[in-house]
């Protein structure tokens, strides 16, 4: 048995890693996926196709404002700088997504089967992740980190 307690009383100091998963992660997600929007021709006429079905105004416009701001901020949480603002633009993002296009594919009855097919989408745990880690921080691995605190 002291082998749990010395395992519990060790986790706390292994947190940095939980954060630092979290955010490489997340931010590898949202920097590919706007690299390919802004990069391969097809996937960013995807893009403005969901803007359009989604009822998005100036989806020309929104297709590449969204891809930049995944590419750019995607790349801003993998290093770990300025991670509020990387969240607060992602969550954005995500945010958008949920009410325009993936809450409209849940099909579940009310209250109960509809709280578990929202909280199944990808879109809510990626801003349950940004949210942790606009108040956590980007971590002491990061460039934030190595600039300001070193």
């Amino acid at each position: 048995m002291c082998w749990v307690r010395t395992l519990l009383n060790e986790l706390p100091q292994w947190q940095w890693l939980g954060a630092f998963i979290g955010r490489l992660a997340v931010g590898l997600l949202f920097f590919l996926s706007g690299r390919g929007k802004i990069f391969i021709p097809e996937r960013r006429e995807q893009m403005r196709e969901t803007l359009v079905a989604a009822g998005v105004p100036f989806a020309n416009v929104n297709a590449i404002f969204v891809s930049a701001v995944e590419f750019v901020f995607g790349l801003f949480l993998i290093l770990g700088w300025i991670t509020p603002l990387a969240c607060i633009m992602l969550g954005g993002v995500m945010i958008v997504a949920i009410a325009t296009s993936a809450i409209k594919s849940i099909k579940a009855p009310p209250i109960l089967g509809w709280l578990s097919e929202f909280l199944y989408l990808p879109e809510v745990l990626y801003l349950v992740i940004l949210f942790w880690l606009f108040l956590s921080g980007p971590g002491w691995f990061s460039l934030h980190y190595l600039l300001f605190f070193r």
